[in-house]
């Protein structure tokens, strides 16, 4: 893909001409009364540039297929099925391809989806929202769906080559999100007459940060966001790779934890700390009791013989002073990212969340999640791609803390890609609502990473202001999908009752365990953050109604 001169002014609508495209795009009447004759008259519609808010060169319909509800496999009843091409101003910048569905029979409402790491295909819009309900499906229920590839196409979502383009960097960030809505919503007037009513975002990773993004930067198009897992603090996170690769990798990879050693330390975290909030279920709930023992925790891991190398049965003091100390306290920052951040917290460790160290010692160029550790074969990507854009950028060089030449596209790219504002007055001031989840067993998104950005939001705004509009639910066993207790539960209704009806969410809505083990079916309450899930001391505890909510 072609280099391009980094310049988010070069991209601005303000120094942006385009003649609009010819078709149907001058109108806002239907195609066609009826919506299976509409349907077929999609395909090869042209959007005009100046009825997408953001820079494009229009787009094109590049198919529509109606989808019966007799159709083999097919479970969401009659809809139209249109694929389109969002045109970029750079001819050197992919298109952004995506897909939007719309129902026979409408509710008047839209779900936009979001996609998972460095996206480059267009994310399921059949399915159920992310950790919903699996039989509450927004398209069999009547909502438009839709959601795209942000801007580039690559079968492998953890390849960042794509960056070394401004536009599709940006795209990435941020502006596919609103180019994809404004999209979709000529589609709907078009074929029904009218726009949705209401707008809501899910999804979980990049497609959480992408929820927090739409409603952060867009608060007059959407009505509320479900959002699980995401990388809100997406620089922090990066950068928390690169110090990672360093603490494991220098010294002849001195730092390195083999796998026995991991799994010792997620087992005996564990068992240490199952019990303090009531219930020994494999779920730690009391996690801030579980992490006032973790000095004395790690003393009894320390070797006590002066063993080297990398023993399986103890931890020599590099092991301790670099590695284990970044997983469990992360960094803080010289300067600053956007909007004052200047530090990514650290991570957790229980059974079956384990470290990712990598399965070798041995460090690879470039570096391969699983053989090496996973964060940092990311933060190999992004640095290379993101910001130095030099495909042979050595990470092992790269230090965080004395970025030199990079400090300032770091700050600046902070911004196109983050979503730390911790000012959400818009969104909130117009009815806008919010349902946060995050999982205390995420070896992904560090969990008080979005813990300190949900801080930050309540000591802008208040904590009575943001209880108006924003949950936020730390769940225990939750990993970056999956885990221990992976929650299934009426995420969807509960935030379109929410915004449409002003009933507020249950005080701790019931949680499903999704997961495909022996515990699957159980339930626990979702505690809002900071409270947390206590056993009664009586009961099933299988059950949610056994236990309580607890500061």
């Amino acid at each position: 893909m072609k280099r391009s001169n980094f310049s988010r002014a070069a991209l601005l609508p303000t120094v942006i001409t385009v003649s609009a495209l010819v078709g149907c795009s001058g109108t806002n009447k239907r195609l066609a009364s009826d919506f299976r004759t509409s349907c077929a008259q999609l395909s090869n519609q042209k959007i005009a540039a100046d009825k997408i808010s953001l820079p494009t060169t229009g787009v094109v319909i590049t198919s529509a297929n109606l989808v019966l509800d007799t159709d083999k496999g097919n479970a969401n009843g009659t809809y139209c099925r249109v694929l389109g091409s969002i045109r970029p101003v750079d001819k050197n910048a992919p298109d952004i391809q995506f897909q939007v569905n719309l129902p026979e029979v409408w509710n008047e409402k839209a779900l936009q989806n979001g996609g998972g790491g460095y996206n480059g295909n267009i994310p399921n819009t059949l399915g159920a929202t992310t950790l919903g309900l699996p039989n509450v499906i927004p398209l069999q229920i009547g909502y438009i769906t839709f959601a795209s590839d942000s801007g580039h196409q690559a079968p492998d979502s953890n390849d960042a080559s794509f960056a070394m383009n401004d536009e599709s960097l940006l795209n990435f960030g941020y502006m596919h999100i609103k180019k994809t809505r404004d999209a979709a919503f000529v589609i709907s007037e078009w074929v029904y007459g009218k726009q949705p009513r209401r707008l809501y975002f899910q999804g979980g990773s990049t497609g959480g940060r992408e929820a927090l993004t739409a409603a952060m930067r867009w608060p007059e198009s959407y009505d509320g966001v479900i959002t699980n897992y995401p990388t809100a603090n997406f620089m922090g996170l990066r950068l928390w790779g690169a110090v990672l690769a360093r603490a494991i990798y220098d010294n002849n990879s001195a730092g390195w934890i083999p796998p026995e050693m991991v799994t010792k330390i997620a087992k005996d975290a564990n068992a240490r700390c199952d019990a303090l909030d009531g219930a020994v279920d494999g779920l730690v709930s009391n996690m801030a009791a579980c992490r006032a023992q973790s000095p004395q925790f790690i003393a009894d891991l320390a070797c006590k013989k002066g063993e080297t190398g990398f023993p399986t049965t103890c931890l020599t003091p590099t092991q301790i002073n670099r590695t284990l100390d970044i997983y469990h306290n992360g960094y803080t920052l010289p300067y600053s990212f956007a909007n004052g951040v200047n530090n990514y917290a650290g991570y957790n460790s229980e059974e079956g969340i384990t470290m990712q160290i990598g399965s070798q010692a041995a460090y690879m160029e470039p570096p391969q999640s699983g053989p090496n550790a996973h964060h940092v074969s990311r933060a190999d990507q992004f640095m290379k791609y993101f910001v130095a854009r030099d495909p042979s950028f050595s990470l092992l060089s790269f230090d965080i803390f004395n970025p030199g030449v990079y400090k300032d596209r770091i700050i600046s790219l902070s911004d196109i890609l983050g979503a730390t504002t911790p000012d959400w007055t818009a969104f909130e001031a117009k009815g806008g609502k919010v349902l946060w989840v995050q999982g205390n067993d995420d070896p992904s998104v560090s969990p008080y990473a979005n813990v300190n950005v949900y801080n930050s939001i309540i000591a802008k705004m208040g904590q009575t202001k943001v209880d108006n509009f924003m949950r936020f639910y730390l769940v225990p066993g939750l990993a970056h999908g999956g885990g221990n207790f992976s929650p299934t539960w009426d995420n969807l209704n509960i935030l379109d009752n929410w915004v449409d009806k002003g009933n507020a969410p249950p005080s701790a809505p019931v949680a499903i365990d999704g997961t495909k083990t022996a515990t699957k079916g159980r339930s626990r309450p979702m505690c809002s953050y900071p409270t947390w899930a206590k056993y009664n001391g009586f009961g099933d505890i299988n059950l949610a109604s056994s236990f309580s909510c607890v500061k």
